[in-house]
């Protein structure tokens, strides 16, 4: 299995993918003047594997990168080797791909979600337990905080003062059903006044999906990212399901749920009026 952030691996892959391609040269010949099989190869520009720096300095040398090209890969070749922070916690037995996910989480620029309970991102930590331990009902205790601790170390990426980064620019399209539906007034009463600190963020724009605007095409939660590196990164759809999540880049899938994105804005509250909502929902 390889290591480091899975995004950063696939970003890496694609650039020395790109320079192989620009030089017209062709893999089994590139993996034959490096004395490495073709297979490594491709795994390297695919993302499969974690790539040795010596290969990295190798392909740059050998298709003879510009100085730009060389600073940027050899930086990606060193962030992709680094453990990420969520490794030491181990992996999910959620059913959720949670090295993709928060890969992504971390690495792109800005992500649109459209939710029906309270986005990941924006979850306090007692809201996050309570939905987990009714999601994975029968889990014992420790891996219930295990994944609230992962769900909660998430939320460094919207923080104002994130250090690794630009904070990611989060846009939410949050259903209304999630001012209602929660078995704790005490946690829901404690999210909603956190929803209201986040939404006075730069960074951070939520807006509400009133009961109102009746039934959309959009049958469960899901996130687009937008890429930090779009010359490399692609643009990637999270679709959240029972059981499983689904990560779909493909062109004409992602431009499908643009489509459902554009929808749900068309009847979204306005930012404005949706803090009031969350402002009376405080009140109750």
């Amino acid at each position: 299995m390889a290591n480091g952030p899975v995004v950063i691996r696939k970003r890496l892959g694609r650039a020395l993918k790109q320079l192989r391609v620009q030089r017209r040269r062709r893999l089994g010949e590139i993996a034959t003047l490096l004395e490495i099989s073709a297979s490594k190869l491709s795994r390297i520009e695919t993302g499969q594997v974690e790539t040795k720096f010596r290969d990295v300095h190798d392909l740059l040398d050998v298709y003879e990168a510009p100085a730009a090209d060389r600073d940027r890969i050899l930086d990606w070749a060193n962030r992709a080797r680094s453990p990420a922070w969520w490794e030491p916690l181990g992996p999910s037995s959620s059913g959720v791909d949670l090295d993709l996910l928060i890969s992504h989480e971390t690495e792109a620029r800005a992500k649109r979600t459209y939710c029906v309970p309270v986005a990941g991102l924006l979850q306090t930590e007692d809201y996050a337990r309570l939905l987990l331990n009714r999601v994975f009902d029968g889990r014992a205790p420790d891996e219930i905080e295990r994944l609230v601790r992962l769900r909660t170390g998430r939320r460094h990426v919207i923080d104002p003062g994130r250090s690794d980064a630009p904070p990611l620019e989060l846009h939410v399209l949050m259903d209304e059903v999630a001012l209602h539906r929660c078995a704790d007034p005490e946690v829901l009463r404690g999210q909603v006044a956190a929803l209201l600190e986040r939404a006075a963020q730069p960074n951070v724009t939520l807006q509400i999906v009133p009961f109102r605007a009746g039934w959309t095409t959009a049958t469960s939660t899901f996130s687009i990212f937008d890429p930090r590196e779009p010359s490399v990164d692609r643009r990637v759809v999270n679709v959240e399901g029972t059981g499983s999540d689904t990560f779909v880049d493909d062109p004409q899938a992602v431009a499908g749920y643009e489509d459902v994105w554009t929808e749900l804005l068309g009847v979204a509250l306005s930012e404005r009026d949706s803090v009031a909502v969350l402002t009376d929902a405080l009140g109750r």
